[in-house]
């Protein structure tokens, strides 16, 4: 669970490695570690300098789990409408007489709302917001008649019209292209730092790799076992604090304390 930690706690964690007055000594006396000293200075260099808070996720991270829940919300209404207009035309030819002219029409509106079908829910997102910013041209501007058709189909609860889940569509296209806008603005940032500065996500990845490197090279270790623990100790409690969180369980007070340093 180490992939789950906070910055607090991964800096916690490796600053009594680097300390002269703490663990320092120890763990250069451990020769399967002692080598990787000079990787766990350059881990702890990248973490420091991270901001440091324990609840907020990085700007990249909440961008990234927005779009996540956006896209779901924006293939399922694309899926209600499909259905819905072919569902639609079906019970103008199952009537009586058939209405073969407002059965073509759904097709119709089908057909240029999705002219790949439902190929769109698994295209890009950029894709998907670029269909539907279309789909507003064209229902708005190009072929009105559209909105009026849209608005007599009820859809249950609300919305209440198939025309207000088409908006609804829209409106989820619009803020995926606002999403990865934004998701493009960071990387180009995170692009542009200084040479030899980590991204957030490198400086995480480094600290990872580092740190399980150690606790692996420990499992071989024959050093003194109180050398050995007072290395891995702090690891494998801040690992077991991040799995209740990661679980969503009430871990008492032990999950606020702080971490063995």
């Amino acid at each position: 669970m180490l992939k789950h930690l906070n910055i607090d706690e991964m800096i916690a964690i490796v600053a009594p490695w680097v300390d002269e007055t703490k663990r320092k000594s120890v763990f250069l006396a451990i020769p399967e570690i002692a080598p990787l000293h000079g990787k766990v200075l350059k881990a702890y260099e990248a973490v420091i300098t991270l901001p440091q808070t324990k609840a907020t996720p990085t700007a990249l991270a909440s961008i990234l789990e927005e779009e996540t829940v956006v896209d779901a919300r924006h293939d399922h209404l694309a899926r209600a409408i499909s259905l819905s207009l072919d569902a639609r035309a079906e019970l103008y030819l199952a009537g009586h007489p058939p209405d073969f002219a407002r059965a073509a029409r759904a097709r119709d509106i089908s057909r240029k709302l999705f002219p790949t079908g439902l190929a769109i829910v698994n295209a890009s997102l950029l894709a998907e917001s670029g269909n539907t910013a279309r789909v507003a041209r064209l229902i708005r501007d190009e072929e009105p008649w559209m909105c009026e058709f849209l608005g007599e189909i009820p859809a249950g609860a609300p919305p209440h019209t198939l025309r207000d889940v088409v908006d609804a569509w829209i409106a989820t296209g619009a803020r995926l292209a606002e999403l990865e806008t934004a998701r493009t603005e960071l990387l180009a940032k995170e692009a542009a730092k200084p040479e030899g500065m980590l991204s957030p996500q490198a400086a995480r990845s480094l600290w990872l790799r580092v740190v399980s490197q150690v606790l692996s090279n420990l499992e071989l270790s024959e050093a003194p076992a109180e050398y050995i623990e007072a290395i891995r100790r702090p690891v494998m409690r801040a690992s077991e604090r991040a799995e209740r969180r990661y679980a969503g369980e009430n871990g008492g007070a032990d999950d606020e304390a702080p971490i063995d340093t």
